[in-house]
C-alpha cells in the first residue's frame, strides 16, 4: 500500500505510528502481511480490511486489533484518504500479552487473525491524549506507558464477534464522515471549555438539529454525553495521577460547580472523585 508511515514515539515494548495513506483512487491492495500485533485507531476516512472471512469496515470510531503474521487486503471506499494512529508492540511484550490476556475471545480464538472494535468515550479520550503528550513532548516515559496499557485492557475486553453497523450505510458515510470526525477533533479539543450544541455545529458546517442525529447514529452518545464522559476521563485521570485539589480538577475539566462534577463523577464511576482518590492512596 501506498503510505507515509512516520514514527511518532518509540517506547522498549511499542512504538506510536502516525498513518496516512497516499492512495489516490478506490482500489484494492495488493495482500500484506502484519508485521508485528497492533492497535489501530482510524482518524480519517473508510476503507475496508479484508482478513480471513471477514471485511471489516472501517472509520472513524473504530479500531483495529491485529495479530501478526496474518495476510490481509485493505479496500478504499471513501475520497478522503485514509489516517490511522498505529500502537504497534514488540515481540517480546506481544508474547507476555498473550499469556496476560489468554483467555480473552481475541486470543482464544485462532480464527480471529483481526477484529474491529467501536470505540467508547474513553479509548476516544486516550487515544486524544497519547497523541497530544507524543506532540507536545510533554509526557514522561511512566505515563505515556500507563495509557498505552489501559489501551491494551479496555481494547482486549471489548472484543465481540464483529458485527457491521448497519444503521451506518455507504450513504450516510460518504456524506457525513467528514462531519464526525471534525466534531469528535472539535470537542476533544475544547472539552475544557463551554462549548455549544450551535459552536460544534457550525464548525461542521450542518444545522444542529441534523448534527445531534447523525452524531449519535455514528458514537452512540449524545454531543452532551460525549463532551461529559470526555471531561469525566480527564477527571479520573487526574484524580489518579496528580495531587491536585479536587475543586481544581473540576475545573481544569470544563465543570462550572464543584456539585455538578461530583454528581456526574458518582453517575459514572459509582465512586465519590474522594474516594477514587482514597483508594489510589491506600493501593500498595
Amino acid at each position: 500500500m501506498n503510505a507515509n508511515l512516520h514514527t511518532l514515539y518509540s517506547s522498549d515494548f511499542y512504538d506510536i505510528i502516525d498513518f496516512k495513506c497516499l492512495c489516490t483512487d478506490c482500489r484494492k491492495s495488493k495482500p500484506e502481511h502484519s508485521s508485528a500485533f497492533s492497535i489501530s485507531f482510524v482518524r480519517k476516512g473508510n476503507f475496508l480490511f479484508n482478513v480471513f472471512r471477514n471485511s471489516l469496515d472501517s472509520y472513524t470510531g473504530c479500531v483495529l486489533v491485529t495479530k501478526p503474521e496474518y495476510e490481509r487486503t485493505v479496500t478504499h471506499i471513501h475520497a478522503v484518504p485514509d489516517e490511522c494512529t498505529i500502537i504497534q508492540f514488540k515481540p517480546a511484550f506481544y508474547t507476555a500479552l498473550i499469556d496476560q490476556y489468554k483467555q480473552t475471545l481475541f486470543f482464544r480464538d485462532n480464527d480471529l487473525h483481526s477484529t474491529l472494535i467501536k470505540t467508547g468515550t474513553d479509548l476516544e479520550f486516550l487515544h486524544y491524549q497519547i497523541l497530544q503528550l507524543v506532540a507536545t513532548k510533554s509526557g514522561s516515559k511512566l505515563q505515556l506507558d500507563n495509557i498505552v496499557m489501559e489501551i491494551i485492557e479496555k481494547t482486549l475486553l471489548m472484543v465481540t464477534d464483529y458485527k457491521p453497523a448497519h444503521n451506518i450505510n455507504e450513504r450516510l458515510k460518504k456524506n457525513h464522515l467528514i462531519t464526525i470526525e471534525r466534531a469528535k477533533e472539535y470537542i476533544t479539543t475544547n472539552f475544557t471549555n463551554d462549548i455549544s450544541l450551535t459552536e460544534i455545529a457550525a464548525h461542521c458546517f450542518i444545522s444542529p438539529f441534523h448534527f445531534s442525529r447523525i452524531f449519535k447514529v455514528f458514537t452512540a452518545y449524545s454531543p452532551h454525553q460525549f463532551l461529559l464522559n470526555i471531561r469525566l476521563k480527564n477527571a479520573e485521570i487526574l484524580l489518579k495521577n496528580t495531587s491536585k485539589p479536587i475543586a481544581d480538577i473540576a475545573w481544569l475539566c470544563g465543570f462550572n460547580s464543584i456539585e455538578h462534577f461530583s454528581y456526574a463523577f458518582r453517575q459514572k464511576y459509582k465512586s465519590a472523585p474522594a474516594k477514587l482518590r482514597a483508594c489510589r492512596l491506600i493501593m500498595p
